[in-house]
């Protein structure tokens, strides 16, 4: 456990998010993985498998670990009552992703080596781009919100000039349109 908030309006995050997040990473890292077990199939010819199934295999094996690894790190965050649970959960994640791809390669193609191959090759993939993402020191929920405050001030400083350009515009549009029904400006 890297971060822990033992306030008492600590609340876990949704289920059906981490779930969602999940999934939104796991599409993201579809072409990542596609890749990396294309190539290892152009270098190890002899259980090179269509790219079809490879394609089908990944996909399917990518977005159904989601649900699973979502699910295990909301049961470890709410036991630890933390939002994130440590670096020992992408290892967790990484087999989780490798057995299923495994699984779902060998009933697909009924080749072990190749379902091996694909497992391995997936959590490697998976584990390495989640420990260059992970942060080197979480945030707290209370830091997130100010990061994003912080984030939205700057937005709107920077896009002043366009917002209040886009304003003039539609209020000049909307006095147009009110003096030609006859009704005199509405500020």
């Amino acid at each position: 456990m890297e971060h822990s908030d033992d306030g008492e309006d600590w609340s876990p995050i949704p289920l059906r998010n981490v779930i969602q997040g999940h999934l939104t990473i796991a599409t993201l890292m579809l072409p990542l993985y596609l890749l990396a077990s294309w190539l290892v199939g152009l270098v190890l010819t002899d259980g090179a498998i269509p790219f079809e199934t490879l394609f089908i295999v990944v996909v399917v094996s990518a977005l159904v670990s989601a649900v699973p690894n979502a699910c295990i790190l909301h049961v470890f965050s709410v036991r630890e009552r933390t939002d994130s649970p440590g670096r020992w959960y992408l290892g967790l994640q990484a087999v989780c992703l490798a057995c299923i791809a495994c699984l779902g390669m060998l009933l697909a193609s009924y080749a072990v080596w190749s379902a091996l191959g694909v497992g391995l090759v997936m959590g490697i993939v998976n584990l390495s781009v989640n420990l260059l993402m992970e942060p080197r020191e979480p945030l707290s929920r209370q830091e997130v919100a100010e990061k994003m405050e912080e984030t939205g001030r700057m937005t709107r400083e920077v896009f002043a000039d366009e917002i209040s350009h886009v304003h003039d515009e539609r209020q000049r549009r909307l006095d147009e349109v009110n003096r030609k029904h006859g009704v005199d400006k509405l500020r």
